[in-house]
């Protein structure tokens, strides 16, 4: 059995030889708002036993801010 050479596709490619995108680019999507009980309710099958809203500022309680 003769080896056949394996062509090396992942070699590097030289500046001239790369493709750059042309057009317009990316564009940012647009802000979306959502109401918080909208999502909650849409989460709720996922939560066995959510924690109330007292559970939950409680955790907070000791939070100290962000310096920077």
């Amino acid at each position: 059995m003769e080896e056949q050479p394996q062509p090396n596709e992942s070699a590097r490619k030289s500046p001239a030889e790369l493709d750059f995108p042309t057009g317009e680019g990316p564009k940012p999507h647009a802000p979306r708002f959502l109401d918080p009980r909208i999502v909650e309710a849409h989460f709720a099958p996922l939560m066995k036993n959510p924690p109330s809203a007292e559970e939950r500022w409680a955790r907070k309680a000791k939070a100290k801010p962000f310096t920077g």
